[in-house]
């Protein structure tokens, strides 16, 4: 691909992710998928209505770079922009009508099933770890199993830690610079066009413009995911599978948290509440001095063990002391303070 059409691809995309975000209010309106306030003391706290469009924002330009992708990679393309988009319906579906967790559940593994079945490179066949001479090959079976868990896991996790502006744009902006980095040569313009579409989206979602929605966060989760496994097995640099945890640690470990936490207290595991790491620190903190606490936790470990793989196990045990360290203190003075008021 030349560079002139690398360029105007990249431009194109970028006019598509703009448009979407300056008409986003009649756009929403057109799609009904405006999101209500439900006052102070409710879990969405917004001021006012806002367009569940950001989704569309990132989605879109990223489907249309899909079409020039190398053609020895037509059918990757194809699958990745189906799917993208069938789970950006899903999502839209979701934000509408409050889909039920289980046909929610079934219909995202439906589609990923399908993605696995048709292009092999998108499963986790192989795991090579940073503190073993060895790796493990998966039979198929188990490798496709493994891989449709992971790639749910990650859709509820980003899902899950959507609640506060800038958060899980600025999440998937960092981990979408660590593919960039690990890249093959064939994957740098539908990663460079994400990249593009979510810090335009970045910039309209950090001012309570729009929201990702459902929609957004379903499909920007599995397209992050399927690329993060083509870009695991064909790396241009040492790619430990462990890294790739320590990528994704915080939203997963905060997802396992609160469903471990309902499901022990007798409530539905995937019940909207207040009590996820965003909220914490949020409510600890002005927002601003928190979202750059949570990226900084997923940046500067994972920017480190990116660079230098051998700090990777390290940097896994450092992230999850100190996220479960600043839950544990942020909880603890919270409580303290209710006390004492």
């Amino acid at each position: 691909m030349t560079g002139g059409l690398f360029l105007g691809i990249c431009s194109i995309a970028l006019l598509i992710s703009a448009g979407v975000c300056i008409f986003a209010k009649p756009l929403a309106h057109t799609l009904c998928v405006m999101d209500m306030p439900d006052g102070a003391n409710g879990r969405k706290r917004h001021r006012r209505p806002t367009p569940l469009v950001g989704g569309i924002a990132v989605s879109l330009p990223v489907v249309f770079s899909l079409l020039f992708l190398q053609p020895g990679l037509n059918s990757l393309a194809s699958v990745t922009g189906i799917v993208t988009i069938f789970m950006l319906l899903i999502g839209f579906f979701d934000d509408r009508r409050d889909l039920n967790p289980g046909l929610r559940f079934g219909l995202s593994a439906f589609v990923i099933m399908g993605a696995l079945a048709l292009v092999p490179d998108l499963r986790l066949e192989v795991l090579y770890f940073s503190f073993l001479d060895r790796p493990y090959i998966l039979a198929p079976v188990i490798a496709g199993a493994f891989t449709l868990l992971c790639l749910l896991g990650l859709q509820n996790a980003v899902n899950m830690a959507d609640g506060k502006n800038g958060l899980v744009i600025g999440i998937c902006m960092i981990w979408t610079g660590f593919l960039l980095y690990c890249a093959p040569l064939e994957l740098r313009l539908v990663l460079t066009v994400l990249l593009m579409s979510l810090s335009v989206t970045f910039m309209f979602n950090i001012r309570g413009r729009l929201f990702l929605g459902d929609a957004g966060s379903y499909s920007i989760s599995v397209l992050i995911g399927l690329l993060s496994i083509y870009v695991f097995n064909h790396s241009t640099v040492e790619l430990p599978a462990d890294l790739i945890v320590l990528w994704f640690l915080i939203p997963t470990c905060d997802c396992i948290r609160l469903i471990a936490t309902r499901v022990s207290l007798g409530r539905a595991p995937f019940v909207a509440d207040r009590s996820h790491f965003h909220h914490i620190i949020y409510d600890s903190m002005p927002w601003r001095y928190g979202l750059t606490l949570y990226l900084g936790l997923i940046a500067v470990p994972g920017g480190l063990a990116t660079f230098w793989p051998e700090l990777t196990l390290p940097m896994i045990v450092l992230v999850m002391f100190s996220y479960y360290s600043i839950y544990v203190t942020l909880t603890r003075r919270q409580s303290l303070a209710g006390e004492i008021r």
